[in-house]
């Protein structure tokens, strides 16, 4: 039954039991308010997860042979293009691009059919086989479909040890015939198909050599002492150590020579340090980001005293200011500043790359050796791989090797060398984990305070209709004694 409010009582019963409802609720809210700042400490955490992923990324790059050893090819001329692979010589070559390699191409124009498909009205054989002949001289029968241009051109391309691919081709408005292409390219393709013969039993009559099969040709130096190189394909591999040339187009008998030269890429290793020295910044700033105090205003940072993120800061710069075992005089500790790597006041990283060249260039191992060198170590159970850096096993002791293991310990977790199946995770991601596990047990409290909120506001409610109840009641009797009083008068 519909009841008006404080009817009787005169007041608001129910804006007074919303009133004593947040009163109750106050555990509750509390409770909500600190999902609320564990949900920023887990997204805080995510980010600087992120972030450490990244620096692993940039760390791990100058642990990689192909860094270090790092070719850069450049070649004078369109007429050919250069690659170099990681650890090719360093060196030079001219050369002139005599000619490219062709594919032998051969067409039957003796006779030719008004339909590529009527079997009936345009056959290109009597009988219900042809011959072919596979790479390795082997004579084997096709059987077509029917007796059509294409039926033969399709059982062509059906054989996988064909020395050729056939096509159907107009040589006339309304004439087809049969073309082979090589499938190979060069002049020993072509010697080949010559040996092995065309196919037989087809009424199209003999074949034209429409462009014929060549090596490319590559002429080196000039004079009496110059020679050639020759190549099925425009690829010439191995033309110096490491080194591939891919002609591109041939060049006039007068035009000048291509010149290749190959390179150490060393403005590649230094933007690989840069990223580094990059990534390790990003890293400091977002820590700074996430942990700072309250000043004025500003709000603190979800991650403010933070002792996880305190040690991530101390580890950062500790590798930098620890420099690299074994690189100075005699054995002793150098300075990464030798390779442009330095705290600055503000307690970011500096790179100087003209410091970095100059270290390189007066020795390339010992500057690789500053990023990428580590100190083998055994576990407690004897395992482990000589040769190949294990991070949270072995000793790093270039800059690259420390970060990578810093980097990694936190976010994703290094490898068990005596479990190697036992699952990795990193000290920032356990964090994550168990700070999750906090926000869904506070959640499961803010859903118990759902209930028992609901039945003391139900109680409120009862208690407070008792009240205008009772107070109706009372209004009756005092009108009634009113009533008895005024007759007696």
């Amino acid at each position: 039954m519909a009841s008006i409010d404080g009817l009787i009582s005169g007041m608001s019963t129910t804006d007074t039991i919303n009133q004593l409802m947040q009163i109750e609720a106050a555990p509750q809210t509390a409770l909500k308010s600190k999902v609320t700042t564990v949900n920023k400490v887990v997204t805080a955490y995510q980010s600087v997860n992120s972030r450490l992923s990244s620096l692993a990324a940039a760390a791990t790059a100058l642990g990689k042979s192909d860094t270090w050893g790092g070719m850069k090819a450049t070649s004078s001329s369109s007429a050919a293009a250069i690659s170099a692979q990681s650890g090719a010589s360093a060196g030079s070559l001219s050369f002139h691009v005599d000619q490219l390699a062709a594919t032998r191409l051969q067409t039957f124009k003796d006779a030719s059919v008004a339909s590529i498909t009527d079997a009936d009205n345009a056959p290109v054989m009597s009988n219900d086989s042809f011959d072919i002949y596979l790479k390795d001289g082997t004579k084997k029968p096709l059987t077509p479909t029917d007796r059509s241009l294409q039926a033969v051109v399709t059982a062509i391309n059906g054989e996988a040890e064909a020395p050729y691919k056939a096509s159907a081709v107009q040589i006339a408005p309304g004439r087809y015939t049969l073309q082979l292409t090589a499938k190979e390219s060069g002049a020993a393709a072509a010697a080949k198909i010559d040996s092995l013969g065309l196919p037989e039993g087809l009424d199209l009559g003999a074949s034209s050599v429409t462009i014929d099969g060549r090596d490319a040709v590559l002429t080196v130096g000039e004079g009496p002492g110059a020679y050639s190189i020759n190549s099925a394909t425009n690829t010439f591999a191995e033309i110096l150590p490491g080194v591939t040339v891919t002609a591109a187009k041939a060049q006039a008998p007068g035009d000048a020579p291509v010149t290749v030269d190959i390179s150490a890429d060393v403005e590649g290793i230094a933007t690989k340090v840069q990223a580094l020295v990059d990534n390790a910044n990003v890293v400091l700033n977002e820590l700074a980001s996430q942990s700072k105090i309250k000043t004025g205003e500003v709000a603190a940072g979800p991650l403010v005293g933070d002792a996880a993120i305190r040690k991530l800061r101390q580890d950062i710069l500790s590798a930098v200011s620890g420099g690299a075992a074994g690189l100075g005089s005699n054995g002793t500790t150098a300075s990464f500043k030798e390779v442009g790597v330095s705290i600055k006041q503000d307690g970011t990283l500096g790179f100087d790359k003209d410091a970095f060249l100059k270290t390189y260039k007066a020795d390339p191992a010992r500057a690789a050796k500053f990023f990428d060198s580590y100190t083998d170590v055994t576990s407690a159970k004897g395992n482990g791989t000589a040769g190949t850096f294990e991070p949270g096993l072995d000793t790093p002791n270039g800059l690259g090797r420390k970060l990578e293991t810093m980097a990694l310990i936190a976010s994703e977790g290094v490898k068990d060398p005596d479990n190697p199946t036992k699952a990795r995770q990193g000290t920032i991601p356990a964090l994550i984990e168990r700070n999750t596990k906090t926000i869904s047990s506070l959640n499961d409290q803010v859903s118990e305070w759902d209930v028992r909120l609901e039945l003391r506001k139900t109680a409120l409610q009862k208690q407070f209709s008792s009240l205008e109840v009772a107070l109706g009641k009372m209004q009756q009797q005092s009108s009634w004694l009113a009533g008895q009083l005024a007759g007696l008068g």
